[in-house]
């Protein structure tokens, strides 16, 4: 038993020099570390909004029975203007009191603020303003967050990625080269880009006519850094 228990700190002792011993080796081989960048663009084919149902008033009961009622029609309507469910999604009512401040400055209680949000996205764009005046016609007090959207962002970036990719090994060859080296391979590869999509759309640029407000190209940017090993 005594010698086991000798061993095991001779073990990990000898695993702890082996790591030490790898570390130093690839501290010790020349690299060269390059960044590669690469920007796609994409026409913005889809929109997403949010309509928001808010009652104000002193019967909570009431209040949520008319935010449910207006909800029930929004979402009934959207269905029925082929609007599919994966595209539609209803938040969970919110309750919150409502303050106001009287003569001498205290602030008191009034009532309540009840509120649902819905989010839709829209994948024919010409739906819009359609969709906003049913919306308001069945009590949708506010509509907000408007944002012009590409269906496939994903796979434009992971392209963009690939690219990014292929630009910082070219660069890494180049500088090789004028060392008198040759490339190796990729020992770590950092992505520093956050993928972003979307363009907002204030409420404003809403309008009877869908030529007028157009969101034109938006940017899908994909920016790495890459260690490459010389030999």
């Amino acid at each position: 038993m005594r010698k086991i228990m000798w061993l095991i700190p001779a073990l990990l002792l000898s695993a702890c020099q082996v790591q030490a011993q790898n570390s130093n080796a690839m501290n010790n081989t020349p690299s060269v570390t390059v960044s590669g960048q690469a920007t796609h663009y994409a026409v913005p084919d889809q929109m997403s909004l949010t309509l928001w149902v808010e009652e104000r008033g002193q019967k909570l009961s009431s209040l949520k029975t008319q935010v449910d009622q207006a909800s029930e029609k929004v979402l009934r309507d959207l269905l029925e203007r082929d609007i599919d469910k994966k595209d539609i999604q209803s938040y969970q009512l919110q309750v919150y009191p409502q303050y106001e401040r009287n003569d001498n400055g205290e602030t008191q209680q009034k009532g309540f603020v009840v509120q649902r949000q819905i989010r839709v996205t829209l994948r024919d764009t010409s739906h819009y303003d359609k969709i906003v005046d049913m919306a308001l016609a069945q009590g949708v007090t506010r509509v907000a967050n408007m944002q012009y959207e590409i269906s496939n962002a994903d796979a434009i970036y992971q392209q963009a990625l690939t690219d990014a990719y292929a630009q910082a090994q070219q660069k890494a060859k180049l500088i090789a080269e004028r060392a008198g080296l040759s490339l190796g391979h990729a020992i770590n590869i950092r992505e520093q880009s956050m993928p972003r999509y979307g363009v907002m759309m204030m409420a404003a640029e809403r309008v009877s006519k869908s030529d007028v407000s157009l969101p034109g190209q938006q940017s899908v940017e994909a920016q790495i850094e890459v260690t490459f090993t010389l030999q």
